[in-house]
Order: structure tokens, then sequence, then C-alpha cells
């Protein structure tokens, strides 16, 4: 009863009223003229002619046919009241004349049609333009979405803008979506797509990839609204459903254009599910290289340390007795420091599992950016007593979200890099500032700089084919350095300095600022 009260009031009384006193109006007016017509023995003759003017303006300037047929019986009766005789009366019986005025209201009837159709053209090749200017629209904006939840929210705003009723779109089944959409006009509308019945007759249309519901041979009789599957041959996506006013007043081509738009936003949700694919390949071809770079990396570095250790070994075990003890002493040492580099070194290969292997997440917290470099400075003194690092933090606080324990094996990597392959005996230099970008660290040297050819894959863990020190090549350490930045959103990148010497930074980003995982 409700339902039906609404489509009663949804056919606007106003507007009948308006019309009503627009035919009236458009009476008048003719009457007058042909009476005044008539009273200047102008166009005697051809009376009825104003009228059939009067009913093309009235099917023009209302709705529908029927105030253009009212105007035409009108006409037919002004003709026979006003300018047939006897004359202020009605007569019919006239001879020749039930013919005439018969003929005479077909041809305002037909003029009345003609008219209306007219007006019905243009009104849907306004619909159609309208309708082409949206579906452009909602094509340049429904393909720049990030993500299908972003797409189904858009897809049922357009919905809902171009049909002008309720619309819920499901991502998923009906019966246990991914999201849910609703775009109604009143809680009411709101309420029947909740109802039980009408998420039944959805799923109904999703299982059997045709559309069911009001107005559709297949639905069901009981429920208010039109559902239609968005789906393909591979796969279904979801299921849009309309609660039309009145299905019987849906202007022609309508559901046709809801497939299109169906078609567009499927285009849409493709487009993002091949961007999802082509990202999970390049992120897993990224993971593939970057293990192939450190099986290259841990080969090439961990072959002369062994070796060196296990020649000193055997030196010392089958000449201990015959070498002299500063050399012995100098051969313990080597060993010493080979074996505190290879621990160092699995140290980086623990560091790299955690982030790569998928099995421990990062544990970030708000870290104090001056005590984790205080730790790296000191572990780093440690392992070099004899070389010198300036150190140069902001004044204020600076607070920084981060696995501390990672970051500190960034510096230090770093740190070691620099001391080891700089080839000089001058200071090293850490320097952390706070900018837009975030927490910028650099870890500059003033030794021979870095081959410019190098530069661009430096953090892949290629080994340095022209190091003579192999052992110590730059290798796993720069390559464990870009995983670690990378998880945590972070780039870096290395360049020479111009007044000699290299600087490799990394940007860390703080809360609010935009990540930069490239």
């Amino acid at each position: 009863m409700k339902r039906s009260l609404k489509i009663l009031s949804n056919y606007n009384y106003i507007s009948l009223i308006q019309d009503f006193y627009k035919t009236l109006l458009v009476y008048l007016v003719a009457t007058c003229f042909a009476l005044w017509l008539n009273g200047a023995a102008v166009m005697n003759d051809n009376i009825f002619g104003v009228y059939m003017l009067a009913v093309a303006v009235t099917s023009f300037l209302t709705e529908g046919y029927f105030w253009g047929v009212l105007a035409s019986i009108g006409g037919v009766i002004g003709v026979n009241f006003f300018f047939t005789f006897p004359y202020f009366a009605l007569d019919f019986s006239i001879a020749g004349y039930p013919v005439t005025f018969t003929l005479m209201l077909m041809m305002s009837i037909l003029a009345s049609f003609l008219t209306a159709k007219v007006k019905q053209a243009a009104i849907i090749s306004a619909e159609g333009k309208k309708r082409a200017e949206t579906l452009n629209e909602m094509s340049k904006s429904i393909l720049t979405a990030h993500d299908p939840n972003s797409i189904i929210e858009m897809a049922a705003d357009y919905f809902y803008e171009t049909n002008q009723c309720g619309v819920i779109l499901y991502l998923g089944s009906p019966m246990n979506p991914h999201k849910i959409t609703m775009k109604t006009s009143s809680d009411e509308d709101e309420n029947i797509f909740k109802s039980i019945l009408e998420k039944q007759v959805a799923y109904q249309a999703y299982e059997s990839c045709s559309p069911t519901g009001a107005d559709i041979n297949s639905g069901s009789q009981n429920c208010k609204g039109t559902y239609i599957p968005i789906f393909t041959q591979e796969k279904k996506y979801g299921v849009v459903g309309f609660l039309f006013d009145d299905s019987k007043f849906i202007m022609e081509g309508t559901y046709n254009f809801i497939d299109v738009m169906i078609s567009q936003t499927i285009l849409a949700l493709q487009k993002q599910q091949m961007t999802e694919q082509a990202q999970a390949i390049l992120l897993e071809t990224e993971k593939e290289k970057m293990r192939s770079n450190l099986l290259r990396a841990v080969s090439h570095d961990l072959r002369t340390p062994l070796t060196g250790i296990i020649g000193s070994a055997n030196t010392l075990l089958e000449n201990g007795t015959r070498i002299p003890a500063d050399t012995s002493r100098k051969m313990l040492s080597d060993i010493q420091q080979d074996a505190e580099w290879l621990i160092h070194m699995v140290e980086n290969l623990l560091s790299v599992t955690r982030i790569s292997g998928g099995t421990t997440n990062l544990k970030k917290q708000d870290e104090i950016v001056e005590e984790v470099v205080g730790e790296a400075v000191g572990r780093i003194r440690k392992r070099f007593p004899d070389a010198s690092v300036n150190v140069k933090v902001p004044d204020e606080m600076l607070i920084v979200p981060m696995d501390a324990t990672l970051i500190e094996q960034v510096l230090i990597n770093l740190m070691e890099n620099s001391i080891r392959h700089s080839g000089s005996p001058l200071p090293i230099s850490l320097k952390v500032s706070h900018k837009k970008s975030g927490a910028v660290f650099t870890v500059s040297d003033q030794g021979k700089g870095i081959d410019p050819s190098r530069i661009p894959d430096i953090f892949d863990g290629k080994p340095n084919k022209g190091s003579s020190d192999s052992s110590r090549g730059i290798g796993i350490g720069l390559s464990i350095c870009k995983s670690i930045i990378l998880a945590h959103d972070g780039k870096i990148y290395a360049e020479n300095n111009s007044t000699g010497g290299a600087s490799f930074t990394f940007v860390l980003p703080t809360k609010g600022v935009q990540n930069y995982a490239e």
C-alpha cells in the first residue's frame, strides 16, 4: 500500500494541474484569436487551422498525449460552438457536418501525436547526449581508481545519479559480500534493500548470472528491486540492484545503458586486478633478483676469508713450533678478524631473512634517532678502534617509526663500507637532518669515491670485479641496506661528493609523510 502511494505521489499532481492550466490557457487564447479573425472577416473559412495550431502548441508544452487529444476535441467543439450556424450552440446533426468534424478531429489528433512524438524524440536525443557524457565521465573517473572499493563506490554514485533511483552494489556474493555500497533517497528504500527477500533475489541473480527481480520474467513477484549481475565468462564480480519507482515508466534503453555502465565497471575491476597481478609479479621478480644477487655476493664474499682461515689454521697446525711468535700472532689475529667478519656477514643474512622470508613482520616503534645513531656508532668504534667518526644530529628530539635493530644494521654497514673502501684515513661523517621528505641519514667519506658506472646498481649486491680485496668487497652489505630501507617504505641512494669521496643517503618517512618506496 505504501509503495502504491509513493508511486502516485511521484506521478506529480502539481505537474498535472500545471498541464491542465496550460491547455486551458492555450485554448482560450486560440478561441479569442479565432473570434477576432472572424470579426475582422479574415480567414473565415479556415478557423479550424487556429485550433490545429493550438493543438500543436498544447502537445509541445504538456507531458504525454492526453492533453493534445483533449485540445483536439476542444478545438472541434469550439469550431462547432462559436463558428458554425447556429452560433453559440452545439449541433452535430447538420448534413455533412459529422463527417467534416470527424475528419477535423482526426487531423488534430494526428497533429497532436506527431508533435508529441517530435517532443519525445527531442527528449530521447537530449537524454542520449547526457548519457554519452555521463559514460565518458564515468570511464575517465572509474579507470583512475586505485582499489576495488573505490571502483565500487564510484560506480554506485554514477548508477544513482544516472537513474535517479535507489541503488545497491554488492562486490562478491550478496549473501557474503566483500563490500556493499548503497545509495538511496529515503530510509524506506534502504530498509527494502536490507530485507531478506531482496538479498535472496540478488543472490539468485548472482548465481544464475541473469537479471532477476521486479519487471523481470524470472523475478520474484513480491520483490521491489531489479538485480543485474556483474560478471564475465571467467569470473563473477557481484550484483547491482535498482529500486525503480515504477518500472513501467523506465525510459527506453535504460537497461541497455545500465549494461554499458556495468561493462565499464568490469573493465575497471579487471584493470585493477591486472595491476595487482603485475605488482605481485614485479615484487616476486625483485625478490628473486635479490636472492640471486645475495647468492652471488655470499659466494664471492665468503670464499676468500674462509680460504684464509683454513690456510692460516693449517699452517699453524703443521708448522706451529717453527713459526716466529710475531708471525704466529699475526696469523691468529687475521683468523680472528676473518671470523668476526664472517659473524657480521651472518648477522646481515639473518637481517635480510627477517624482511624477505615473509615469516616475520617489521616491528616498527617510535624510536629516538639520536639513541639509534649512538648505538650504531658505538658498535662501529668497537669494531674499528682506529677509525674516526664525526656525528651530527638535530638539536631537537627527532622520533621516527622504525625497527631499531635493522636501522642500526644499515648504519653499521654504511659506516663499515666507508671505512674499508674509501681509501682514505680521514674521518667519516654521519649526519642526520629532518626535512619535509622525512628523516635523512647521510654517511660520507673523503676518499676516492665510487666508479660512476657502479652507482646505478651498487645496491643490487653485485660483486665489485675491480676490488683488490675480494674478501672485503661491497657485496652483500649494501644489498641488505636497500632491502631494509625499502621495507621501511623509505629510499636509499649513493652519490659522489663534489669535494671528493662518496655519500650514502637513506630517507625514512616520519609520521604523516608519504612513503618513498620505489
